[in-house]
């Protein structure tokens, strides 16, 4: 049985990895904050994932086409940390890939995304602001 599946058990009864987020969600306001804030960073993260394994390279591999090492490209693709601006940039100059975060009121919502990066992005609300980051693949 893998991690993930082991996680998603409780009480004898199956549930998905997103069933087990919500639930965490609904009953932990210190969870909530955290999975919201870290939002970009599994987007980031997933198109890191995503790279490598369309071109099947190692994080290694990854680490010398991006000028880092590779417990760096580890860290990035762990989720667990918000990407600076220079490290996107760096990126997506190397990969050619695209990556978008749109930081907007949540009344009004993103204006400058395509729709369709919006439907295939994270969008998190803190507050009054809704976040979206999202994420292409090099073509």
């Amino acid at each position: 049985m893998s991690y993930r599946e082991g996680m998603a058990r409780t009480r004898g009864k199956d549930v998905t990895f997103g069933e087990l987020v919500a639930r965490e969600q609904h009953a932990d306001d210190e969870f909530r904050r955290e999975w919201q804030r870290l939002a970009p960073a599994r987007q980031f993260a997933a198109m890191l994932i995503e790279y490598r394994a369309d071109h099947e390279l190692s994080q290694r591999a990854l680490a010398e086409r991006l000028g880092v090492s590779q417990p760096r490209v580890a860290r990035m693709e762990s989720g667990e940390h918000n990407p600076d601006v220079d490290t996107i940039i760096a990126t997506v100059d190397r990969l050619g890939t695209e990556f978008a975060l749109d930081v907007a009121p949540a009344a009004r919502g993103a204006q400058l995304l395509k729709k369709s990066a919006q439907k295939a992005g994270a969008v998190v609300h803190h507050g009054n602001v809704a976040v979206t980051a999202a994420s292409a693949r090099a073509r």
